[in-house]
């Protein structure tokens, strides 16, 4: 009987496992804040999709968009999607900062309104010449900065 039990018990977690692994991956909280001193995002989590807001100093407007989640590193996200006219690639990574450390904006400031920074967040947008009337400049490699998960 023990066995037949074991045996229901095993094929039950082998059937469950995939569909585990097939739910979609969500932010721990509503929103994360963060950025530097010049530039600043927020991500607002809405069911699977995670929607961004980003003022950087090569935009003359606020930008932003849809997110879809990708594979990352245990404990830390990817994100994927589009940014500007030209509707090139952007992707945002994010990272809790390692046990012993800290993340520091250009001033070095280790926290913010939210208190201490406990992660690190890269923001990458894919290199791309501004669309004619568009209204920012060419964009840099990579903004990094620091934030927070927070409920608003």
């Amino acid at each position: 009987m023990r066995i037949l039990f074991a045996a229901a018990l095993a094929l039950a977690a082998a059937l469950a496992a995939p569909c585990v692994s097939a739910q979609a991956i969500t932010l721990p909280s509503a929103a994360f804040r963060g950025g530097n001193t010049d530039w600043k995002i927020k991500l607002s989590s809405q069911s699977e999709t995670v929607i961004y807001e980003l003022k950087v100093p090569e935009s003359a407007t606020r930008l932003g968009g849809p997110l879809k989640h990708v594979k990352a590193e245990p404990g830390q996200y990817q994100l994927l999607g589009v940014i500007g006219v030209e509707k090139s690639a952007l992707t945002v990574k994010i990272a809790p900062v390692k046990l012993g450390e800290t993340c520091k904006d250009n001033k070095g400031n280790i926290g913010g309104v939210y208190g201490p920074y406990t992660y690190a967040i890269l923001v990458m947008p894919a290199p791309v010449k501004p669309a004619t009337g568009s209204k920012h400049k060419p964009w840099p490699k990579l903004w990094y900065g620091c934030g927070n998960f927070t409920l608003d």
